[in-house]
């Protein structure tokens, strides 16, 4: 296929996906979200699970390993499946707590620290940078083999200087998707539109191609079945160890990542979806591997030897002179690809820009947090966070060859945001759990995965030297990146998972079991981890028979939110009530969301108690001043800094 034809497609299929985001905003911002409010258009969203690694990777995992790579699907089914309940209470929270990141919500848990921001921030970035090489190393691999197999001979440029096009592209494309304004909930309704596009198209292709070679090419699905039923290699050997491994591996990823948080809680206009999603997204991760296993079957078969395993999507139709097949399996890995990237460096930017450039950025100008518009200072940090993301994406790549296989390299971007697990759902599940714990637990978790897993795999002598590899750091034995503590003969990756995982699960535990959490810490974990009983909390509080009016309520709000924003929830408060005008009546469930949406500005406590004080409330606890007092502080404190 000519090179001017398969650029022009990806060109054309790329405007196609700018327009199908494009029109979606312009439609959201005039409130018409009928199409969004889907379960289904939420459901695709979250394929986005689904990259590269699906959709190249996989298949030569199964051509290495066998039955293996079903353990990557397996993890997020038993999550959707069996732990819904956990995925609800994420939801809850994020919604009551304004979250728009997963470094948000650590930071929002533990006394709103911004050090924990900043720490689970450097923790995804560096965790997501192999991943963001993964799509680079795909897509510059099928351009390739486009370019190896086309009859008429086109200039391919070197590794690095695809990837370096390719990077640029995808910058280019990320930050006209998610970066063209700012929204209040850090919501991007085109871009899940334009994810369950791509999320059709990638699951298409895989089932065409899979079609293709079952019916096309294996004589039909009992032939295929008989063919691998009598395929003997050692490598398919079932281990239970890795398969556990890496069950609880992916299932700990479908939370933990920074875009699948993102579309999972950040994006969703519905608690209810997920109730559909519960079911509907197992089943799309079933058809995506249907014939995974049948298109590695046929291809090590008629495939010459030596032939990448990773691409026998593409080049299995391109042997059989199926163009139009290649072509259209192509745009399914280009989609993998892109949408990941999209959503990754958004979700990625969003946390870099809010916990790091920001705070540096008003540190050194102070006057600009008192005078000015920030909105275009906010954009361009994101912007720049965008590029930042994707060049070290690009200089990890190019520093690891983009050798190794793709589904190992996703497996250390896995391994990495695991570390973000135990302090998640302590956080939410445990009102015990601190700051300080929470600080040990992800600093010495991110600090044994890099050492045993991340920093290793740029080879012997890239980061660390073959000296340390084989006699361990300062010729201590057990100190050895892969054989940590002496423990010889485990596979890396579950080395790295058990070590950082078990050694973080238990400085979280002892750094918050030696430490006592500060009154906003106490406050916002019984918040967290009592997420459904806010409303049940609201009627015993007693608010419904105080004597404060509406008027004075609306005055409040005024002050803090500002005239407009104030009158507008007032007003949409009052017409769900049936009631004209902006003065709704004061119920539990309204003064429960006005709290929440003072706390935005002045936090939990300050609004909790400003609402008690209005109701001539006199039950005021002493923590409930402690907090106003800590938070009343803090304010002082950022004031003088100004």
């Amino acid at each position: 296929m000519p090179f001017n034809v398969l650029v022009l497609t990806c060109l054309a299929y790329v405007a196609f996906l700018f327009l199908v985001a494009f029109v979606v905003e312009r439609r959201a911002s005039r409130g018409e979200m009928r199409f969004l409010r889907s379960p289904f258009v939420y459901t695709l969203s979250l394929s986005i699970y689904c990259t590269a690694w699906t959709f190249y990777g996989a298949v030569g995992s199964a051509a290495r390993t066998g039955l293996e790579f079903l353990t990557i699907y397996l993890g997020p089914t038993l999550v959707f499946v069996g732990w819904w309940w956990v995925l609800r209470k994420l939801l809850r929270i994020g919604r009551r707590q304004r979250v728009t990141s997963i470094a948000d919500l650590i930071s929002s848990r533990y006394g709103k620290s911004n050090l924990l921001g900043v720490l689970v921030t450097v923790i995804a970035v560096v965790a997501a940078t192999p991943y963001i090489a993964l799509q680079l190393q795909s897509v510059t691999l099928s351009f390739s083999v486009f370019a190896q197999s086309s009859p008429e001979t086109w200039a391919m440029p070197d590794r690095d200087a695809t990837a370096i096009w390719v990077a640029a592209g995808l910058a280019l494309f990320t930050i006209l998707f998610g970066t063209r304004n700012l929204d209040a909930k850090e919501q991007h309704h085109g871009i899940v539109m334009a994810i369950a596009v791509e999320a059709v198209v990638k699951l298409v292709a895989l089932l065409a191609v899979g079609i293709f070679v079952v019916w096309g090419l294996g004589g039909g699905p009992v032939a295929m079945i008989s063919r691998i039923e009598n395929y003997t290699d050692p490598n398919w050997a079932i281990q239970p160890g890795r398969w556990g491994g890496l069950i609880f591996l992916s299932a700990a990823a479908v939370i933990t990542l920074p875009r699948m948080f993102q579309v999972l809680v950040v994006e969703n206009v519905e608690e209810g979806h997920l109730a559909r999603a519960s079911w509907a997204f197992p089943t799309y991760l079933f058809l995506i591997s249907l014939f995974i296993l049948p298109i590695a079957m046929i291809g090590l078969e008629r495939m010459p030897a030596g032939a990448n395993p990773d691409m026998m999507v593409l080049t299995l139709p391109l042997h059989e002179g199926q163009g139009g097949l290649a072509l259209l399996a192509f745009l399914g890995g280009f989609s993998s690809a892109t949408s990941m990237v999209i959503v990754e460096t958004i979700a990625l930017a969003t946390m870099v820009s809010n916990h790091i450039l920001m705070p540096a950025w008003l540190w050194l100008r102070p006057q600009a947090a008192v005078s000015g518009d920030l909105r275009g200072v906010i954009l361009l940090a994101r912007r720049f966070s965008i590029i930042g993301v994707l060049a070290l994406g690009l200089e990890y790549f190019r520093l690891s060859g983009g050798s190794a296989a793709l589904a190992a390299i996703g497996q250390i971007a896995f391994a990495g945001m695991a570390q973000v697990l135990p302090a998640l759902l302590g956080g939410i599940f445990w009102r015990g759990g601190t700051k300080l714990g929470a600080s040990l637990g992800l600093s010495i978790g991110f600090a044994t995965w890099g050492f045993t897993l991340f920093l290793p795999s740029f080879g012997a002598g890239g980061v660390i030297s073959a000296e340390v590899l084989q006699h361990g750091l300062f010729d201590l034995p057990w100190l050895r990146p892969q054989a940590l503590f002496g423990t010889e003969g485990m596979d890396p990756l579950i080395h790295s998972i058990f070590w950082s995982l078990a050694l973080n699960i238990a400085g979280y535990a002892v750094g918050s079991l030696l430490s006592f959490p500060d009154p906003v810490e106490r406050i916002q974990g019984a918040a967290f981890v009592n997420a459904f009983d806010d409303e049940l909390q609201a009627e015993r509080l007693g608010w419904t028979h105080g004597k404060a009016e509406p008027e004075a309520l609306m005055n409040m709000a005024q002050r803090i939110l500002g005239d407009e924003a104030a009158i507008s929830f007032f007003e949409a408060e009052a017409r769900a009530q049936g009631k004209a005008g902006f003065l709704p009546d004061l119920t539990p469930r309204f003064l429960a969301e006005l709290e929440r949406n003072l706390a935005g500005s002045v936090g939990a406590a300050t609004a909790h108690a400003m609402i008690s004080q209005l109701f001539g409330r006199a039950t005021v606890t002493v923590e409930d001043l402690m907090a106003v007092a800590t938070e009343a502080a803090q304010i002082m404190e950022y004031s003088a800094r100004l």
